[in-house]
């Protein structure tokens, strides 16, 4: 998958648990010019097998290096993004 041009959106994994997204905002938060931020699921039943993150946002510096990006975010398995409202 290919990293989009955009400088904020969101990444999501399919069942990836909580530990797991915040071991991937720590790994992209080494990439200078990167932010992260995570977004909880609004669902009110709690179920321990689902993962508790709806996504990972993603703020970018038109100088991040958007390569490092994506050889992250493939590490951690197949992803989707989409972008983020202003």
């Amino acid at each position: 998958m290919s990293v989009p041009k955009l400088k904020r959106y969101a990444v999501r994994y399919d069942s990836m648990p909580l530990m797991v997204y915040r071991e991937l905002a720590a790994h992209l938060a080494c990439v200078s010019g990167v932010k992260t931020e995570l977004e909880w699921k609004k669902n009110s039943t709690f179920r321990y097998q689902d993962s508790q993150i709806e996504a990972l946002h993603i703020y970018q510096e038109p100088d991040a290096d958007i390569e490092q990006i994506k050889r992250i975010l493939d590490h951690y398995g197949a992803w989707q993004h989409s972008p983020l409202e202003d």
